[in-house]
């Protein structure tokens, strides 16, 4: 019975001791386990992981960002970079003696991209792909679009009396919007002067000239359109030059078009000439341009009229039904509001003392024309020129 008491109480110790084994063993494996979760999760670790995590993020936000902001792809030309694939338009501006800058466009490729002659003569200065010139009368097509514009917008009718506008308007009850843009409107008109003046003064006196006849008979004339230019001021409640910068310039992209204030602070502006009669180069003097408000104080590169044709033959700065009316011969001269009506393309001209614009697009809109000049008459006809080159291209096509 005694050696089985002591066998059992050997037992029992035996038992306690394994139990206590295990029992600091486990209180190990716990101290452990506890002491890796404090490093995982001490300051520094938990700085480091939401360090990663904060760069991870923002990594993406700066990644969908960057799509978000990267516009989509428009198109555009290098306007420094001269482009001549058609050698016989080349050739054929070169033989004429063209000063200036041409710019050729068919079906969205350029094929004439180029500077020809001086910009300045005094400083042998070349002219180049983005040379800036006075466009002259040609400004007249940028009104006309601004007033279609506001037409759309429901500020204006075309068909509606000047006298609406302007109740003191000569005849002002039977002159429409419409006979001001066809130059067909009967007025005197003003005499330009030398003097600066304001845009209320220079239709002040157009009213004052008073009328010539009654509507309906062409007579070009600037003062058709001085009147329209101060509308749009008037109308839209926008200085004229800011009014065309935001509804014209920025929506086509013309980057280097503004108004006379600021044509010497451009990169490259030109020197405007004349050709005497015994073949020197003469510079003409200016009026102040404000006598030209409106209708000539304007200038631009050539890539800049291109944006601003194309803009027009694809219906991005007017509608269908605008385009339509800018389109139809006013009288049979051919004008309709601010370009000639050809059979076969659509064309507008402008002169300054000194500068000489012409730029036409095919009634198609995949041919598009632009001749800039800073020699006033060393070629004849710019309209022959124009025609020359179609016939070119024509060719060139067939």
């Amino acid at each position: 019975m005694r050696k089985q008491q002591i066998n059992r109480s050997m037992q029992n110790k035996q038992r306690k001791r394994r139990q206590l084994f295990f029992s600091i063993l486990l209180i190990c494996l716990l101290l452990v386990l506890i002491f890796g979760v404090v490093q995982i999760f001490t300051p520094q670790t938990f700085s480091n992981a939401t360090e990663k995590t904060q760069k991870k993020m923002i990594k993406k936000q700066q990644s969908t960002t960057k799509l978000a902001e990267s516009p989509k792809k428009e198109e555009r030309f290098i306007p420094t970079e001269t482009i001549v694939q058609n050698q016989e338009i080349d050739q054929y501006l070169q033989q004429i003696g063209f000063n200036g800058t041409a710019m050729v466009v068919r079906e969205g490729k350029v094929i004439i991209d180029k500077g020809y002659g001086l910009a300045n003569r005094e400083q042998q200065v070349e002219n180049r792909t983005d040379t800036g010139y006075y466009i002259g009368s040609a400004q007249k097509a940028f009104i006309a679009t601004a007033i279609l514009q506001l037409e759309e917008a429901g500020k204006l009718n075309i068909d509606d009396p000047i006298s609406q506008y302007l109740p003191d308007f000569p005849n002002g009850q039977n002159i429409k919007l419409r006979h001001l843009l066809t130059h067909t409107s009967g007025i005197v008109g003003h005499t330009e002067g030398q003097g600066a003046i304001t845009p209320e003064e220079l239709v002040r006196d157009i009213e004052k000239q008073g009328i010539k006849r009654q509507p309906g008979k062409w007579n070009y004339l600037d003062s058709n359109y001085t009147v329209l230019a101060y509308l749009v001021e008037k109308i839209s409640d926008t200085k004229l030059s800011d009014y065309i910068q935001t509804h014209i310039f920025d929506p086509c992209g013309m980057k280097g078009a503004g108004f006379y204030q600021t044509f010497t602070d451009q990169k490259y502006p030109s020197t405007g000439y004349y050709v005497a009669k015994d073949g020197s180069y003469g510079t003409p003097s200016l009026p102040d341009l404000s006598q030209l408000y409106g209708v000539g104080n304007m200038y631009m590169r050539a890539i800049d009229m291109y944006l601003f044709d194309k803009g027009i033959a694809e219906r991005k700065l007017i509608n269908e039904e605008s385009y339509q009316k800018m389109f139809t011969k006013g009288s049979n001269s051919g004008y309709g509001f601010g370009f000639y009506v050809d059979p076969g393309s659509y064309n507008n001209h402008g002169i300054l003392n000194g500068w000489n614009a012409s730029n036409s697009f095919s009634h198609s809109g995949k041919t598009f024309v632009v001749l800039l000049s800073n020699v006033q008459n060393n070629i004849a006809s710019f309209g022959k020129v124009n025609n020359e080159i179609y016939q070119l291209l024509n060719k060139a096509d067939a």
